[in-house]
């Protein structure tokens, strides 16, 4: 493995592990939060990732349905992540080629992308 990939195994976690931490303690809802999207402060309407951080701080307590409701596609797409960097990252003995060779097809990232911009359309029309 080349440094910046072993640099990368043992920073992620602790990465993740300071934003659970930190949106375990901070509520995104209330408050001045310093991350406030663009999308919807130029054109009024909600882009894909809108509500991640209220989601994000549910999870953490372990409200999913509430998570759900600030963003169904994060949620929903947490496994997918989850199976892309352990087959990406935390693969030194190619246990998970044939799951890296699937998570990173060309048709399965294609329908990512598709999902990705139809849950930008839907949320929209449908105020969710």
């Amino acid at each position: 493995m080349i440094r910046i990939d072993k640099i990368i195994v043992w920073t992620f976690p602790l990465i993740l592990a300071s934003i659970f931490i930190l949106y375990y303690f901070v509520n995104p809802h209330y408050g001045g939060f310093p991350l406030r999207c663009p999308w919807q402060l130029l054109t009024g309407t909600q882009c894909p990732s809108c509500g991640i951080q209220r989601a994000l701080h549910a999870m953490v307590h372990g409200r999913v349905i509430e998570a759900l409701k600030y963003n169904y596609f994060f949620v929903l797409s947490i496994p997918y992540a989850f199976l892309a960097v352990i087959s990406q990252w935390y693969n030194p003995h190619h246990r998970f080629d044939r799951l890296r060779a699937l998570v990173f097809h060309r048709l399965t990232l294609r329908i990512y992308a598709f999902l990705f911009c139809f849950w930008w359309i839907v949320r929209n029309i449908l105020c969710l």
